[in-house]
């Protein structure tokens, strides 16, 4: 039986990295039952969940042993995230590649889907731009992770221009179609990152005097700590943690806005139509925010913290009408997702009729 080989930043608690991983597990089991799934994990407790076709999880780290189960007919997908940029950790873009060169040596087929691209030093580009070069198709999340592509010279793969591919993920339809709550009381939700402490602190004094409920929430248990020890010296109250997407809607249901540092919970907040403001130089979270027609601010900007006050000022003012351009913008999206996936499962059927 030929193998499919899913590979991302599984495995580490990060639910948006968790929920590609369910997604593009989903697809696989739907679409292409006759291969085994084999899936690439830093947890090795990791497994199907109860009632779910099974599948096989492998250590991600022993790349002796993948590259002995791998041989040529399987293939080998990148399923989504932000794996290829080297500002984080120059040894993970490492990892990636040495895995994607291993693959090729075994004759396995090679798609990257839902990717964000960069950044990339002029090292990373230089690494990366051959080895990408070794796979049949790229599927990028955003205009700005095309472009990377190009500007590298990544010109023998097909090149394709998507969106996440978390705004297809099947949640309850319920939670993608609530309207908006009448609060007594405005909810700020904060998506936090570790990191950043001076201006972080600022921003946050200053919402919870002008807004009152200031909600901490992380998504990653990398961040709780840190939540935790700044919600205590802040005198606010303590973070909400969340690990699986029911408790993200659970607390969406009493937020008015999202304030996040982290792409997913832009999404997130997308998905369950709370207007949201992007915080970060990440460049995902900007090219995300031009997506949907949010604003997005880089710490640096000395007009953050007025600008950030302004929009959640113009958005408690009429939140209808705020709900209802998440919706427009949300419904497009969702749309477009739809779209990719259907694009995915047709470029995994040309790539395995090649044989």
């Amino acid at each position: 039986m030929p193998k499919v080989f899913l590979f991302g930043y599984y495995g580490f608690g990060n639910l948006g990295d968790e929920l590609l991983c369910a997604y593009y597990t989903q697809i696989f089991r739907q679409y292409f039952p006759g291969f085994e799934l084999v899936v690439l994990t830093g947890n090795k407790h990791q497994s199907a969940q109860d009632g779910e076709a099974p599948y096989t999880v492998a250590n991600r780290w022993n790349l002796w042993r993948l590259g002995r189960m791998m041989a040529p007919g399987d293939l080998l997908v990148g399923g989504g995230g932000s794996i290829f940029q080297d500002v984080t950790s120059k040894r993970s873009l490492l990892y990636y590649l040495s895995l994607l060169r291993m693959g090729h040596r075994r004759g396995v087929a090679i798609i990257l889907t839902g990717q964000g691209i960069g950044p990339l030093s002029s090292w990373g580009r230089k690494a990366a731009r051959p080895v990408l070069n070794l796979a049949e198709t790229i599927g990028c999340r955003d205009q700005n992770s095309l472009m990377t592509l190009a500007e590298m010279e990544v010109n023998i793969p097909q090149l394709y221009l998507g969106v996440d591919p978390l705004w297809d993920y099947p949640f309850p339809t319920a939670w993608s179609s609530m309207a908006p709550r009448k609060k007594r009381t405005p909810v700020v939700g904060y998506i936090f990152r570790a990191g950043r402490g001076r201006k972080k602190k600022e921003l946050l004094l200053t919402l919870n005097s002008l807004f009152g409920n200031l909600q901490l929430i992380t998504l990653s248990p990398a961040d709780e700590q840190a939540a935790y020890q700044l919600a205590d010296e802040l005198k606010l109250i303590p973070p909400w943690c969340i690990r699986e997407p029911a408790e993200f809607f659970t607390v969406a249901a009493e937020l008015s806005v999202v304030l996040s540092e982290r792409l997913h919970g832009l999404l997130l907040a997308a998905r369950y139509r709370l207007p949201g403001i992007g915080l970060g130089a990440d460049p995902k979270l900007h090219a995300f925010c031009r997506q949907v027609g949010w604003t997005c601010w880089s710490w640096p900007d000395p007009s953050l913290l007025l600008g950030v006050c302004t929009v959640i000022k113009k958005i408690l003012a009429d939140p209808v009408a705020a709900y209802q351009e998440v919706w427009q913008q949300a419904a497009l999206m969702e749309q477009k997702g739809e779209e990719d996936r259907r694009w995915f499962i047709n470029q995994v059927q040309a790539v395995l009729a090649k044989g």
